[in-house]
């Protein structure tokens, strides 16, 4: 039997693969996928079914439990088609962040993207016939409880003391610690940091708590300049150089449906009547725009496109200057992305300082 767990990267689906594993009892093995070393890349989605090919041709297990941290159409729509049972571990992503941060040191940009690209897929699996949605905050109230209900959502008879003694022993993982939970982006980062965070996983936190998709923000650190791919456009950068890529990135996933992109840029009075190119892609050109600044100051480039199932790298936004004498500089602001049917962002004034734009 294949037992899929659904979920973010962090504790708490470690912690339901765990419980279900211990639950399934002997003969029992695990794969998560993709590798958190993956997660942290820039390759494509993996294909869910060619890595459970590969897990069962190597597994002489009774059963296999499956992690699945970026789910693809093709797993949804198999376990709809036959109901099958599966369990979906929601979480506030911003936990799954400070977990990511803590246990493996790495980048917090790649941190970020890691979870922001999990969550649109993760999200397209509640409320499918045979899911089990626990929710980490209920689990950590009451983990013998939620054990239990894992073992009767599959079928799997277990007396209330081996919950408890599960539950117990698992502790270490997540929704019987202490220490898990903290829904805040670490104190200790830089606020730009903080802010990186809070505005790519508030609008997914806003969704697993409530069911309602916020606003989505990928602020400038999440970005590479097209001279430096190791670095974000934090600065003013010199447009001077001939027409080219000036800012890319930064391949993150949306949920399929219709979007607008909001740019933020800013202008120093040399720029004027040079021309920019704002475009939006994934696999191919979305949507592009042109800006032709008339003055210095704070600009915004609105974009609307729309997104079949996530493929590919994710969403890539670039900003290009277009002709071959251009002069002066450009900062980057920010991106604002939101669902047509939501309300769009108040109109920001062109009379906005230039360096205002840095400060968003």
């Amino acid at each position: 039997m294949i037992l899929f767990v659904v979920g973010l990267p962090g504790r708490f689906a470690q912690w339901c693969e765990a419980a279900l594993v211990r639950l399934a009892g002997r003969g029992v093995a695990s794969e998560t996928w993709p590798s958190l070393t993956d997660m942290f890349g820039y390759d494509g989605i993996p294909s869910t079914f060619d890595e459970l090919g590969r897990a069962l041709i190597g597994n002489r297990g009774e059963h296999l439990v499956i992690g699945a941290r970026q789910p693809d159409a093709r797993l949804r729509g198999a376990l709809a088609e036959r109901n099958t049972p599966f369990l979906l571990a929601l979480d506030d992503p911003h936990n799954a962040v400070s977990e990511l941060l803590a246990e493996t040191g790495v980048d917090p940009k790649a941190v970020v993207r890691a979870v922001a690209n999990s969550c649109p897929m993760v999200m397209q699996f509640d409320g499918l016939p045979g899911t089990l949605a626990i929710h980490a905050d209920h689990a950590r109230l009451d983990p013998a409880a939620a054990v239990s209900a894992i073992a009767r959502h599959f079928g799997i008879a277990v007396e209330p003391e081996a919950a408890a003694a599960i539950a117990d022993d698992l502790t270490t993982l997540g929704a019987g610690s202490e220490s898990s939970g903290a829904a805040e982006p670490a104190e200790h980062l830089p606020a730009e940091t903080r802010k990186m965070i809070e505005g790519a996983l508030l609008g997914y936190r806003h969704f697993f708590a409530n069911g309602r998709l916020g606003q989505i923000v990928w602020t400038r650190d999440l970005f590479h300049l097209a001279v430096d791919a190791a670095r974000s456009p934090t600065e003013p950068i010199d447009v001077a150089g001939g027409s080219r890529i000036l800012i890319y990135g930064p391949y993150i996933h949306l949920p399929p449906g219709s979007w607008s992109a909001r740019v933020v840029l800013g202008f120093s009075p040399e720029t004027v009547h040079s021309r920019f190119l704002v475009d939006v892609y994934s696999d191919t050109q979305l949507a592009c725009t042109t800006l032709q600044p008339e003055a210095s100051g704070v600009y915004s480039a609105d974009l609307a496109f729309s997104l079949a199932e996530p493929s590919g790298k994710g969403v890539e936004v670039r900003v290009t200057v277009a002709n071959d004498d251009a002069r002066g500089k450009l900062a980057f602001g920010r991106v604002v992305l939101q669902r047509h049917a939501m309300r769009r962002p108040d109109a920001l004034a062109e009379s906005e300082d230039f360096a205002s734009v840095l400060d968003l």
